[in-house]
């Protein structure tokens, strides 16, 4: 072994580590990048060869990142089985490897690796049982970024705040908290998400267009079905700002009276500040 430069080494170990396939490939690889082999960089000894050596650290790295795999999406692990998770996690990683500061970011882009990577039939085969993965991916996602998010911890936002005259003259100005996810599901997941969480027996849900908001609520996750007017309403009350406008909105796309929506409205507010799911400026 020739004595290197310690900045050479570190970079040739990081490759080793962090670079896609089997270990013989990483060497591979790291010889090209580096002009370095194995044999340049690891004394021989008597206990372990040298690539068995190398391995402990080239496996222990992907061991731990297939645990804050676990730790993100527990529901789909729960769903898929440990191997199959395992398969599809450390594939994901090969593909998506760690490049950001925070591992927070590591699994961000798993709900559409596992859709793209999904089983594929024929228009008459059943593919239910495959879409689910994907679909519980996403909303464990937006599970993890309401915990992260900003909230309404610190924001009052009683629902005694609703002014009936700010309601009806279009004065009323609200925003979304951060933390809030709206997400348009191909399943009816709430009752079925509980079920994995916590260990329950479950029935495999069917599916249906469904839609749903996740936020937090006093350091609390809430999760909810919404109905498409009331999804659709909040979504253009962030875009808007303004409560009024967000109606005169939603009352076209849904091709529903202004005042009948108007009523309804009054009444979904209370629920969606107690919830989080809407803040009112006051």
């Amino acid at each position: 072994m020739i004595k290197q430069d310690t900045a050479l080494l570190q970079h040739w170990l990081r490759t080793i580590i962090m670079a896609p396939g089997q270990l013989e490939h990483k060497m591979a690889v790291a010889s090209r990048i580096h002009q370095l082999d194995e044999y340049d960089v690891v004394i021989e000894n008597e206990i372990a060869p040298i690539q068995a050596r190398l391995n402990v650290y080239s496996q222990g790295y992907i061991a731990r990142l297939l645990d804050c795999m676990y730790a993100d999406y527990p529901a789909c692990k729960k769903f898929m089985g440990d191997e199959v998770f395992d398969s599809f996690a450390k594939a994901y990683l090969m593909y998506h490897p760690s490049t950001s500061f925070t591992l927070f970011d590591l699994g961000k882009a798993f709900p559409e690796f596992l859709e793209r990577t999904k089983p594929k039939f024929d228009e008459t085969g059943d593919t239910a049982y495959f879409d689910i993965p994907a679909e519980l991916a996403r909303l464990e996602r937006a599970k993890q970024y309401a915990l992260r998010a900003p909230g309404t911890e610190d924001a009052d936002n009683n629902a005694s705040d609703i002014q009936t005259y700010g309601l009806l003259f279009g004065n009323l100005k609200v925003r979304l908290p951060e933390c809030l996810q709206l997400l348009e599901m191909a399943f009816p997941m709430k009752q079925f998400f509980s079920a994995l969480h916590n260990d329950e027996e479950y029935e495999m849900p069917s599916p249906r267009k469904t839609f749903m908001a996740v936020s937090r609520k006093n350091y609390r996750v809430m999760i909810d079905e919404l109905t498409e007017a009331q999804y659709l309403l909040l979504q253009q009350c962030g875009k808007h700002g303004d409560f009024y406008k967000a109606v005169t909105a939603v009352s076209a796309m849904v091709d529903t009276d202004q005042s009948e929506l108007l009523a309804d409205a009054m009444l979904w507010m209370p629920y969606f500040a107690r919830c989080a799911f809407l803040v009112i400026e006051t």
